[in-house]
């Protein structure tokens, strides 16, 4: 296993309803079909959180992402979906959902748990663009507006309940399949 320093923040830039119809999976596809013909080897981020508070793995945690040039190495890149023309000042609710907003900060404590104490930052601090879309120094510090809805297709169940275990198994899952 690589040695993990950090956590960068990144939002797909979709528009709130884009695919709406289709599932994670099928989005996250998209987003790996979007990377490989940049010329890329997989999916740049290791995982993606759909609207509906649903995360998905991406690149296997194992390897370096393709997230934020000049600091891959070592660094976890999560994606939330949405963000479309949204700037680095917006407030999070304004982009994304409560579902997100729960399923990103569950995530981001069970990096903690796994990995240790470590940054949490956004592409916006690394380069010129508004990318994720939001600050996150200053959404850490916020509270949740709203608590999420439960999602029967998501890896976790409810977002806002669930465990290190949760995360450890989709882990286990994704790298079974790679």
């Amino acid at each position: 296993m690589r040695s993990i320093t950090g956590t960068i923040i990144h939002c797909t830039a979709t528009r709130a309803g884009w695919w709406e119809n289709k599932t994670t999976a099928e989005k996250v596809a998209e987003i790996k079909r979007w990377h490989t013909n940049k010329g890329w080897s997989d999916i740049g981020y290791h995982f993606l959180i759909d609207r509906n508070g649903t995360l998905a793995a991406g690149r296997p945690i194992e390897r370096d992402g393709a997230h934020v040039r000049g600091h891959n190495r070592g660094t976890i890149g999560v994606s939330l979906f949405g963000g479309h023309g949204s700037n680095e000042t917006d407030d999070f609710a304004e982009n994304f959902t409560a579902a997100q907003d729960a399923a990103l900060r569950k995530f981001l404590a069970d990096m903690q748990a796994r990995f240790g104490t470590m940054p949490v930052t956004g592409h916006n601090e690394y380069a010129a663009k508004a990318c994720p879309g939001f600050n996150v120094a200053k959404w850490l510090r916020s509270a949740p507006e709203t608590p999420a809805q439960a999602n029967p297709n998501s890896a976790w169940v409810n977002p806002a309940e669930a465990t290190l275990n949760g995360v450890r198994a989709l882990i286990a899952a994704h790298d079974a399949k790679h």
